[in-house]
């Protein structure tokens, strides 16, 4: 019979609501954790003063039966095996004797840049500039050769500082918009696809299909279609979000994931991560929009729900 793991879920203080029935994920959080715990040990610890160096962390809560139950006492310190990095806590100085960590703060640093996704991947992306000036503004653009262009912060998510304006008006929209202070500090000037024809059987128009990979395999997937009269395809921007069947996802969606998954594995072994792409309707091809170094997590009502955890708790395990 296969030793039971200790595997640590470390997160930040901040994110505790995270595996309660409050939070509008919870029932899927907590699902995990129990998953996890019918086969392993499993512990949740917070903020980084509760590493203590090789492998140990105290104190913990460890969860077993649907309840946290805290151990405090130093004899209740917990060396782990796995520890699922959740909270983004550690940075890349970060060292671990023998437990393994997912992802590893390497991956999680890297991938927090979008301008570093898009030099590692760049075949696969709108062709993509990064400024940190006016003047890069307009160096660029002279190289964009699309009516619109996106610009968006280099670092940061839901959607927020993502302006995307015509070509036409650019000098009118740096002085009307907070553009000025995204581009100080550091940004990426894009092509702009246009998705205006959707996806055949998924969405009539602009979208973005999120794709989670979790053990190498597309765990879950939605489109995100933006609110009337917005093309930012983003849920805290005001989309809406709509669950789909791997079965649905077009061929070519399948090929360039796989393509990307080849390229990113390549370099960091056993990855998690959010891909987020559109359809051209200009070439009916898709492009890839981000690469986020986080899964999205599936809503309780998500059909995928099951094969989701189940991937996760396989990636966690296998570690």
């Amino acid at each position: 019979m296969e030793l039971r793991k200790n595997i640590v879920i470390w997160l930040r203080s901040s994110q505790k609501e995270t595996f309660t029935a409050a939070y509008h994920k919870g029932a899927s959080y907590l699902q995990l954790a129990d998953r996890l715990s019918t086969r392993n040990n499993l512990f949740f610890a917070y903020d980084a003063a509760s590493y203590r160096g090789g492998d140990i962390f105290h104190p913990v809560e460890e969860y077993a039966n649907g309840k946290f139950v805290p151990l405090r006492d130093d004899s209740e310190k917990i060396k782990a095996d796995v520890i699922y990095n959740l909270g983004n806590i550690p940075d890349e100085s970060f060292t671990t004797s023998t437990a393994r960590i997912s992802n590893t703060p390497a991956f999680k640093k890297f991938f927090a840049s979008k301008f570093e996704a898009y030099k590692l991947l760049p075949e696969f992306f709108p062709k993509t500039f990064f400024i940190t000036s006016e003047n890069d503004v307009f160096e660029a653009l002279k190289n964009i050769g699309t009516e619109r262009a996106v610009l968006k912060p280099n670092t940061g998510t839901g959607g927020r500082g993502v302006h995307i304006f015509p070509i036409a008006n650019v000098e009118q929209e740096l002085n009307a918009t907070t553009m000025k202070a995204t581009i100080a500090e550091g940004a990426l000037l894009q092509e702009f696809v246009d998705t205006k024809n959707g996806i055949a059987g998924i969405c009539p128009s602009y979208h973005d299909l999120r794709l989670a990979i979790v053990n190498d395999a597309i765990a879950l997937t939605h489109v995100r279609i933006p609110e009337p009269g917005s093309l930012i395809a983003n849920y805290q921007q005001g989309a809406t979000i709509k669950e789909l069947a791997r079965a649905d996802l077009p061929e070519t969606i399948i090929a360039l994931h796989k393509k990307i998954h080849a390229t990113i594995t390549e370099r960091f072994p056993a990855p998690m991560y959010t891909m987020d792409v559109g359809l051209d309707s200009a070439t009916g091809a898709p492009l890839l929009f981000e690469i986020n170094g986080t899964t999205a997590f599936p809503w309780p009502e998500f059909a995928a729900k099951d094969f989701f955890i189940e991937q996760l708790a396989e990636h966690l395990e296998r570690l």
